[in-house]
């Protein structure tokens, strides 16, 4: 009996060697093509893993496994632990399979523009030819790490800007930004500004800083809607003169900190700026003194927008927080006469006009006054979300009704759209004297085409 069972096994042994070359048996992929995100210049890509199958009832021979054209894409594999751009005889036994890797460099090639690149494995099994498709999308770069701004410096469109660590503008240095310049920020990343700064955007092609992730933190969610990617733009005490006009700022731990100075000088002025989805707050600034024009600030854990002590004046303005990445901290927008530690900070001006203030919370706006310091404010023409109020600090404001915002995250990616729709109490319900400088809303749509122009940001258009 030993010997007929030993002899069954030599037989079966055998045939699961006997590779086929029958033409008609094929392999299977676990993805017809394999496609990675932006990838920058450089900085090797994550790596991304396939299964070959064999689901046929006979042992096949791989007979070669060749990338087709890796000195030019960058792409590099792995199949089964052995690396090379081809490889030959690769078993694959019946109804069985084989893990495959892929990563890919891209080298720089000096363009602003993403590159698409694209490439292919070829398996080549008893005569038959298969295909399985590469694609990354390439980002060439400068990168900086850890930099220190010196001396007067003028940053262009050229190529995107990779960040690692903390770029300083050092006092008495002036950084002035073009147009279209982007900022792709580590996660360790932050601008520290005890210098000057001068962000100068305009509406086709504002400046923008962002993290640095452009694959999804899970199915259709990018990581470009998600909080916390990199640590913020801090503007110091030193810091005064600073212009940012049409920059978007998003998805960093803290957005703008303006940290305190004398409110008697100019310390920034805003327009046609973007703050959205902070995991901490999105505007901080203590005792100084900012003009705000045509910007929106959203969605923060904490506040939105948070005024300690100093000057400040918001027109035609959207303050708005549905952060849904964790539970609220505060109101939208926080006013405060004292710090955390408890000094006075005295709040002398804090104009809103024409500005909507909303959110998913009861009350949208946190008045914390705190022993004598002054804390002057006034809400005139705007949208409030909170407790009806009455007197010198508020006139002809609209009370609790529903901004109705064009996108709360209806989609469940957390993407987000604080135009207005149609029949939005907010059209036509500003006040004209106030947007007599300010013509255009934060898109360059004018606000002349009616009587009255919009409150906030937007202006209504078909």
């Amino acid at each position: 009996m030993f010997l007929i069972l030993s002899v069954l096994a030599f037989y079966s042994c055998a045939e699961d060697d006997d590779f086929s070359s029958d033409q008609n048996l094929t392999l299977n992929f676990s993805s017809e093509k394999i496609s990675f995100d932006t990838i920058f210049t450089t900085i090797g890509s994550a790596t991304k893993k396939f299964k070959i199958y064999n689901r046929n009832d006979k042992s096949l021979l791989i007979e070669t496994i060749e990338l087709m054209n890796p000195e030019k894409s960058g792409f590099r594999m792995n199949i089964d632990g052995e690396k090379g751009v081809k490889l030959t005889n690769v078993e694959i036994l019946k109804r069985d399979s084989l893990f495959g890797f892929i990563e890919v460099t891209v080298n720089p090639y000096d363009s602003k523009n993403p590159l698409v690149i694209r490439d292919s494995i070829r398996f080549v099994t008893n005569g038959n030819a298969q295909y399985l498709y590469l694609e990354a999308v390439g980002q060439d770069v400068f990168i900086w790490k850890k930099k220190t701004i010196t001396e007067d410096t003028l940053i262009t469109s050229l190529k995107p800007i990779l960040v690692y660590d903390t770029v300083t503008v050092a006092k008495g240095a002036k950084l002035t930004i073009e147009q279209g310049a982007v900022f792709y920020l580590n996660k360790d990343a932050a601008i520290s500004i005890h210098g000057t700064i001068l962000a100068k955007g305009i509406v086709e092609e504002p400046i923008v800083f962002r993290g640095d992730r452009f694959d999804n933190i899970e199915g259709d969610i990018p990581y470009n809607n998600v909080p916390g990617q990199w640590g913020g733009i801090v503007v110091h005490t030193s810091s005064y003169g600073n212009s940012f006009e049409n920059v978007h700022i998003r998805n960093a731990v803290r957005g703008i900190t303006f940290h305190a100075s004398n409110p008697e000088g100019k310390k920034a002025e805003l327009k046609n700026t973007i703050v959205f989805n902070s995991l901490d707050y999105g505007v901080y600034s203590k005792n100084s003194n900012l003009e705000v024009v045509n910007c929106l600030f959203t969605n923060a854990k904490n506040g939105t927008l948070i005024l300690e002590g100093g000057k400040y004046s918001f027109l035609h303005c959207t303050i708005a927080n549905y952060y849904e990445w964790g539970a609220r901290r505060s109101a939208a927008v926080v006013l405060r006469n004292q710090t955390p530690s408890g000094d006075d900070s005295p709040l002398s001006k804090c104009d809103f006009l024409n500005t909507i203030v909303y959110g998913d919370m009861s009350d949208e706006v946190s008045v914390e006054k705190t022993g004598s310091a002054l804390l002057k404010f006034r809400f005139d023409n705007c949208l409030i979300k909170g407790k009806l109020q009455e007197g010198a600090s508020f006139a002809g404001n609209i009370w609790n009704q529903d901004p109705l915002f064009d996108n709360l995250n209806k989609d469940k990616v957390y993407s987000y759209s604080f135009e207005l729709q149609q029949n939005s109490p907010a059209i036509d319900k500003g006040n004209n004297v106030y947007s007599a400088s300010v013509p255009m809303d934060i898109k360059g749509y004018s606000r002349l085409q009616d009587a009255n122009p919009d409150i906030g940001c937007y202006e209504w258009h078909q």
